[in-house]
């Protein structure tokens, strides 16, 4: 990889990379690899080449983001995009490239391409380069929202009921009335044409609801609970139990368990129980990490 020459090209790809690549076709081209969630409501990325190559895909869309933490040998429009961020920033202007910087680094090409740096220093080196497909340019702004008027106190538990929703919060439920009964949070202000998903984080709830057409509610995530509690059945449990404890109990209990690359989904009930790898790894059984509701069952692997 130290001799590589790869140009990114907005919209495009990176060097042999191109987006909308489906994620068993770059499997079966890039070999072994280490799937992963960044978050516990986010899609499954996988690592490659000891960690110098993640790559994002999804279903419908195929690969939409490319990170290359050792960015030697990555360069846009001939400026190699590696070193020190002063000369790689003066060498960008000099070629007309126009940069913003942002909280963790700069952006350039109208937010399809990123530098990380781990310091505002001027010899601070850029760590890792990342470039998004059509749709996901870094653009937006994170927008923080007050309590609703109707919200209460964040329960302790939580009690799914399938194909509707759960606590407060149904499926099909409108922006406002979700925002109106939960305890304020934050979203991304996309720009227009995004792909994004339109989301929002009630970190004192414990919740991520998605949106779809509309603004009406089409997914919930409940990512941190004493209990999620399914006809009694703690969907997640705290460690040192793992999705692993969990999977046996709903079995016995008459659940049909639909096995997906990092959980399992209880089929016909639109039930989701995510981990951050998938389970058994080298890290041994993985704590469930998300418990994701929606109206029907998701696609495997998200």
């Amino acid at each position: 990889m130290s001799e590589r020459s790869w140009e990114v090209e907005p919209g495009s790809g990176v060097g042999p990379l191109r987006f909308g690549t489906p994620r068993t076709e770059l499997q079966a081209l890039l070999g072994p690899h280490r799937a992963f969630r960044r978050s516990p409501t986010s899609e499954l990325a996988d690592q490659y080449e000891a960690g110098m190559l993640m790559l994002t895909c999804s279903d419908d869309e195929g690969l939409h983001l490319i990170e290359i933490p050792d960015p030697e040998g990555v360069h846009f429009r001939g400026v190699q995009l590696s070193g020190e961020v002063t000369t790689v920033l003066n060498d960008l202007r000099a070629a007309g490239i126009e940069v913003t910087p942002d909280d963790s680094g700069w952006i350039l090409a109208d937010g399809a391409i990123a530098l990380y740096t781990p310091s505002p220093e001027p010899d601070a080196e850029i760590e890792a380069v990342t470039a998004v497909g059509p749709g996901h340019e870094m653009h937006g702004e994170i927008v923080f929202f007050p309590a609703g008027t109707d919200a209460k106190p964040a329960p302790s538990s939580y009690v799914v009921t399938p194909g509707t929703g759960i606590g407060p919060i149904t499926l099909g439920q409108h922006r406002d009335d979700v925002r109106r009964r939960l305890n304020g949070g934050l979203c991304w202000e996309h720009a227009p044409g995004s792909r994004e998903p339109v989301e929002d984080t009630f970190s004192e709830d414990r919740l991520v609801v998605r949106y779809g057409p509309d603004l009406l509610t089409e997914r919930i995530f409940v990512t941190m609970r004493d209990g999620v509690l399914l006809d009694g059945i703690d969907l997640m449990p705290s460690l040192p139990l793992t999705i692993e404890d969990v999977r046996p109990v709903l079995a016995r209990a008459g659940h049909r368990l639909i096995e997906l690359e990092a959980g399992i989904e209880l089929a016909d009930a639109g039930i989701q129980i995510l981990t951050m790898r998938p389970s058994p790894s080298s890290d041994g059984p993985m704590p469930v990490a998300c418990v994701a509701i929606s109206a029907r069952t998701a696609s495997p692997g998200r």
